[in-house]
């Protein structure tokens, strides 16, 4: 059963990198069927005893497939006018907008319509990334017209102007809180940096000070750590759980615990790693495995946000998740769940830039405690006052010192190193379990007891006939377990069994059987 969730896992993994770097090969669902379908004929006639199986695993292959293209085709941009024609688009935005190093806001917009420069206007689909000249955050669902210029080598379009639409009430009221805190944060922390630090732990905001330390924690390979995340969204529900089984319980605790962190998500905006830790924990609260969980959350995710598919954060969240799960399957070793999710999480990197960072297995440890103290202590500020503020700022030194002092220690490797990489983990691995295995085996032939019955020859006579019998016996035989050093018999309370016990039919061997012979009292 192991094996076949670890198959499951690797191949949504899978599936979502084809998805985000090879998604014309989702686009042949009829020839997809066609072959996998044949395929599963064969092992059909090859495999008889699992015929059912066979079948539920190529109708599940079949659905990942169907989904993951029909994901992957809403995020893929079609104009109705030729893209060097586009000068303007309309549409809404799939989440909150971030801060590039230019200072503009950089957005995602699921398109509606696009306009050309001679006035034609055409419907649109798919989505597209936008940078904007804008000083504020825009929030998620925020209807914008853009005018500008796409580029038709890199589809980034480059807005010169932009019109923001009437926003809905729940974008309102995402935004006035979200500077509300923005506020709390500024007056309960001193300084810019832990503030900074503050806003991007908390809410996923990032400002113009806070790329210094995301260019720290980049060359260490810890940036995944400060981006929000399933850790960050674990630490609300360990605290909002926690008070909820003080209040009604344990298990309705963790319904309970489950509000805030569903409000938090709908605060900080529908981010695809916030999604996916909020649809496990979910999921959680029935009684499934945690690999039935990934399963549903994967497809439910895909169903409902498929504009996620188009975000990176969405690959490595899932494939760093997967890669969890997988791990615990594995032989266990110092570090392995760290080795694994890197081996898992690293192609992306070698696909977007040609290499990859192996500097977190060695700083992830060291960090992600120091990273939890800072959520924890950016919480308290922001609830009880400017005591933890100072708290925080002591957290952000050492966080910033550390960074610095081991930049230098990068291990930035391209495919060459990153399949070392990998030919070393599969052989602690294959070690590894191949050793526990032996000492399983070993372990048990040494401590495995042989029980042997026999029944004897004896006279079935019947109850009421007078006279001495023999009555029917059951003997068990164990095989000689040697005794320790400086054991013996006389001090560890055994008994001697003569070697001629139960040799033959009605032979006690000077041992007394509780059902005796007739007329001595038993009335036989």
């Amino acid at each position: 059963m192991q094996t076949y969730h670890a198959v499951l896992l690797l191949f949504c993994i899978a599936g979502l990198y084809v998805a985000g770097f090879a998604a014309s090969l989702l686009s042949y669902p009829l020839l997809a069927g066609i072959l996998g379908g044949v395929l599963t004929l064969v092992l059909l006639h090859v495999c008889t005893r699992s015929r059912r199986s066979l079948l539920a695993l190529f109708a599940w292959f079949y659905c990942l497939y169907v989904l993951l293209g029909w994901a992957a085709g809403f995020n893929q941009a079609s104009f109705g006018l030729p893209r060097q024609r586009v000068v303007q688009i309309e549409g809404h935005l799939v989440e909150d907008s971030l801060l590039t190093r230019s200072n503009k806001q950089l957005a995602r917009i699921a398109l509606a319509s696009c306009r050309s420069k001679d006035g034609f206007q055409a419907t649109c689909r798919g989505a597209v990334s936008a940078l904007i000249e804008v000083d504020e955050v825009l929030v998620s669902s925020s209807n914008l017209v853009l005018t500008g210029i796409l580029d038709p080598e890199s589809g980034l379009f480059l807005a010169e102007s932009v019109q923001v639409l009437p926003l809905s009430l729940l974008a309102r009221q995402r935004r006035h809180v979200l500077r509300m805190l923005q506020i709390r944060l500024q007056q309960v922390i001193p300084d810019k940096a832990s503030q900074g630090l503050a806003a991007m732990l908390l809410l996923g905001q990032t400002g113009s000070s806070d790329f210094q330390l995301k260019d720290l924690s980049l060359a260490c390979g810890c940036a995944h750590l400060l981006a929000l995340s399933g850790m960050h969204l674990h630490f609300f529900l360990s605290l909002s759980t926690s008070l909820g089984s003080l209040i009604v319980g344990r298990f309705w605790g963790r319904w309970l615990g489950s509000v805030p962190a569903l409000f938090y998500v709908v605060l900080v905006g529908p981010k695809p790693s916030l999604i996916r830790a909020l649809g496990m924990h979910l999921c959680s609260l029935f009684p499934i495995s945690r690999q039935t969980a990934f399963q549903a959350t994967f497809f439910l995710q895909l169903l409902l946000f498929p504009f996620s598919l188009s975000s990176m954060a969405c690959l490595y969240s899932w494939a760093a998740y997967g890669m969890l799960l997988l791990s615990s399957m594995l032989p266990t070793f110092f570090l392995q769940k760290t080795a694994v999710i890197v081996a898992g999480s690293s192609p992306a990197s070698l696909l977007l830039g040609g290499s990859c960072n192996l500097s977190g297995l060695l700083f992830s440890p060291i960090l992600t405690p120091l990273i939890n103290l800072a959520m924890a202590a950016s919480f308290l500020s922001l609830v009880f006052g400017s005591f933890f503020g100072r708290i925080l700022s002591s957290i952000q030194a050492l966080l910033f010192f550390i960074l610095e002092n081991n930049q230098g220690y990068t291990l930035q490797v391209g495919f060459a190193g990153y399949v070392v990489y990998v030919l070393v983990l599969l052989t602690c691995l294959v070690s590894i379990g191949y050793a526990t295995m032996a000492v399983q085996k070993r372990r048990r032939l040494r401590y495995e007891l042989d029980i042997r019955i026999r029944l004897p020859d004896c006279n079935h006579c019947s109850a009421q006939t007078r006279g001495a019998v023999d009555d029917q016996e059951i003997w068990s035989e164990l095989p000689h377990l040697p005794l320790g050093e400086g054991e013996d018999c006389s001090t560890s309370g055994c008994t001697a069994v003569s070697p001629c016990m139960g040799d033959r039919a009605g032979d006690r061997g000077g041992h007394q059987p509780a059902a005796r012979a007739g007329g001595e009292g038993d009335g036989f």
